[in-house]
């Protein structure tokens, strides 16, 4: 019988039965009161009432309608002569009968406007109670499965239907079902009912692995729940709530932005909470690196001066040779200390940028003397323009920067080897490169070298490895500038570490 269930094709015969039923109780009991005085008027009246009452236990106008067309015929059949035929000899009946007709069917169809529109009523209240539960259960969620619990209890009281809420994430899924429910007493409870079970709603969780998740959810009719572009949840229902009325596809699309917004405030809240915990361990990684940065870097002065002047003071050959090392380490250590320390003023946000305009050559030999003190015999020469070369800048932090890439030129490149240090001027830049006759860079680690912490597995090995913050520091600090360094091997061997900054620097910067 087309798309009719079995329980649509039962409730269509127990209306029938009931409009047949209360005709022919009606008729007979007019047929026992017709010799008591009861006249036309009467029976009509009677009649009426009996498509009024068959009107209240049925539903829709068809019922309504079919029991004022059987009324009437069994007036005409039993109540007017000639009786048991359905002739009518005076003309006056024919009147009669069509006003009965008339009055019956708009008795009937406003008797069923009443009804329905109490049923509607009782549905709207029943929803804006529901609507209400759902809200003010969700407002106190704090987790997924605490949402997923409020939307499956509340969702098959609303529904009347077994509901899955499945809630996806990295690494589990997590279902929560509803497994049965009592129609009558999930009305009109207290709003936590509606999901926590008390003999009425009961719940479960099952753990699905994302493989099996698909399989899962092709049984049934199901809407995704969306938070920010990102899947969170699946809403399964029965396969037959794919032919939902709009009525019903509203009220569905309203309780599933509640859930939404109830999800998207969870996930802002685990992402808010996330986002300070992570502030909150940088912030004492930070603390933490400066804390023994400053500590360490007072003895190390200490020892490095220290050395130095036994290193120019004593003259045994083993003794100097000794003392030495001791300068060197000392020194290199210094070097470590001071990148730490950049590093916590780079992520802080706390690098200061003094920009003035500062003459290149000084700016290149401070960073030359400051590296040849460690390593005197390297050879290291210099190429700048011959008219003196101002650029804006913080001297202070590309000396750095120049520092930085002469030490690690120095680090891969033998004393018998030249390194080169160049400025050129190209239009409205100023490119600085260092340039070595090393080991060169592996080609894996051309895109790597410039990252935090990024150590190449072909580093030297004698203990002085570092810790990957020397090359980083630069680009932050070229960045800062509104420059950019990049890193290329060169065709004879060895490496180049190329970097510009603009002659019109423009950037945010403390004067």
């Amino acid at each position: 019988m087309g798309n009719y269930t079995k329980k649509d094709i039962i409730n269509i015969v127990r209306q029938i039965i009931i409009t047949i039923a209360l005709n022919i109780i009606t008729t007979l009991i007019l047929l026992l009161l017709c010799n008591k005085g009861f006249t036309d008027v009467n029976i009509v009246v009677v009649y009426i009432l009996s498509v009024l009452i068959t009107s209240s236990y049925t539903k829709g106008y068809t019922y309504g309608i079919v029991a004022s067309v059987m009324s009437m015929l069994s007036f005409n059949y039993f109540f007017t002569k000639p009786v048991y035929t359905f002739k009518v000899d005076d003309s006056a009946y024919i009147i009669t009968l069509g006003i009965m007709l008339l009055s019956s069917i708009f008795t009937s169809t406003s008797a069923s406007k009443l009804i329905q529109s109490k049923e509607l009523a009782k549905i709207r209240e029943k929803q804006s109670n529901v609507l209400y539960r759902i809200t003010s259960s969700l407002a106190r969620t704090s987790e997924l499965p605490e949402v997923a619990a409020v939307a499956v209890g509340c969702l098959s009281s609303l529904l009347l239907r077994d509901i899955v809420c499945i809630i996806v994430n990295d690494k589990n899924i997590y279902v929560r079902k509803c497994l049965e429910y009592d129609v009558q007493n999930s009305i009109g409870k207290d709003e936590m009912d509606c999901y926590e079970g008390n003999g009425r709603i009961v719940a479960s969780d099952i753990v699905l692995t994302p493989n099996t998740v698909r399989g899962f959810i092709n049984g049934y009719f199901t809407s995704t729940i969306k938070v920010r572009d990102n899947l969170i949840s699946y809403l399964c229902m029965p396969k037959e709530m794919e032919n939902m009325n709009n009525e019903q596809l509203f009220l569905l699309d309203s309780v599933k932005i509640q859930i939404a917004s109830a999800m998207e405030r969870v996930v802002l809240v685990r992402d808010r909470e996330a986002a300070k915990s992570e502030t909150e361990r940088e912030r004492f990684k930070s603390n933490l690196l400066r804390a023994i940065s400053h500590d360490i870097r007072t003895p190390l002065t200490r020892i490095t001066g220290a050395a130095h002047m036994l290193q120019h003071n004593l003259g045994e050959n083993d003794s100097t040779k000794l003392i030495s090392g001791i300068y060197e380490d000392s020194t290199w250590l210094t070097h470590l200390v001071e990148n730490i320390l950049s590093l916590t003023r780079i992520q802080e946000g706390k690098l200061n940028i003094r920009i003035q305009s500062e003459a290149v050559e000084e700016i290149i030999s401070g960073a030359i003397s400051q590296t040849t003190k460690y390593a005197p015999a390297h050879k290291i020469t210099i190429t700048v323009p011959q008219d003196v070369l101002f650029v804006p800048m913080d001297g202070k932090l590309i000396e750095q920067v120049l520092i930085n890439l002469i030490n690690n030129a120095i680090e891969h490149t033998s004393p018998e080897k030249e390194i080169l240090v160049s400025v050129t001027p190209e239009n409205e830049k100023v490119w600085f490169e260092v340039k070595d006759n090393g080991i060169g860079i592996d080609e894996k680690d051309l895109t790597n070298i410039f990252d935090m912490f990024f150590v190449s597995p072909n580093s030297r090995r004698d203990g002085k490895q570092g810790m990957g913050l020397g090359l980083a520091i630069c680009k932050a600090i070229i960045t800062y500038h509104g420059g950019n360094i990049t890193a290329y091997n060169n065709p004879e061997g060895g490496s180049t570490f190329r970097f510009y900054l603009n002659q019109s620097l423009n950037v945010n910067a403390d004067e």
